[in-house]
């Protein structure tokens, strides 16, 4: 090797010592140079993924009919009568973006002056949309139609109209609440009715009604 070649042996020294440590530096540059992770999907996407819910709820029974229960809740009178529900409910399809077609049904237990099972199916249609949605998720349920059945019925029931049966309609209203963060756990207040559809069902314009509270986790 002559004298000259000896001058540039400390420069490729130097750079064969580096090069190993450029070459384990190069992922993390392109790591840092690359996209962020995706975000987590937003709680509302995530509530839309789980379209089964199940739910219980209890109820405590009004002697009122039905619409003064809706127009004057505060002066609702109740008798001793206690229903005890779990439900299954699935949503179909949803139109306008944010109405859900879904069908529920639900098996029950009357305690205290009634004893008796208790069971229904039905339709219902549940508004998901509302201004303040990303603070408290709220929805607003009507299940229009679909049958009951009751074994025994109440003494209090019979004399709303004298006219009720074993087998009615079901209607119900019902409010959900779920924080944003845990979308799939929802708070439930419904009024879970019974009547014979404006005396279709063997001339009953009454039936039962409970006031009922209770939780919902969708999956």
């Amino acid at each position: 090797m002559t004298r000259h070649a000896l001058r540039y042996l400390p420069a490729l020294l130097g750079i064969a010592m580096a090069w190993p440590a450029a070459a384990q530096d190069a992922p993390a540059a392109v790591a840092a140079g690359s996209p962020p992770p995706a975000a987590p999907a937003p709680a509302s996407r995530q509530a839309d993924e789980r379209p089964n819910g199940i739910a219980v709820f209890a109820g405590l029974y009004s002697s009122d009919v039905f619409s003064d229960i809706v127009t004057s809740p505060w002066d609702t009178r109740t008798e001793n009568i206690y229903l005890l529900t779990l439900s299954y409910n699935r949503r179909i399809t949803t139109v306008f973006r944010h109405l859900d077609i879904e069908v529920e049904a639900g098996a029950g237990r009357r305690f205290g002056d009634n004893n008796s099972f208790e069971g229904y199916a039905a339709l219902g249609l549940r508004w998901t949309y509302f201004p303040w949605n990303r603070y408290l998720r709220t929805s607003f349920a009507v299940y229009p139609i679909g049958p009951s059945y009751v074994a025994d019925l109440s003494p209090s029931e019979v004399a709303k109209d004298g006219r009720s049966a074993n087998w009615l309609n079901y209607f119900s209203l019902e409010l959900t609440f779920a924080a944003p963060e845990l979308p799939e756990l929802e708070v439930l207040f419904r009024l879970h009715h019974r009547s014979g559809a404006f005396g279709a069902i063997n001339g009953s314009t009454n039936g039962a009604d409970f006031l009922s509270v209770g939780a919902r986790y969708r999956f």
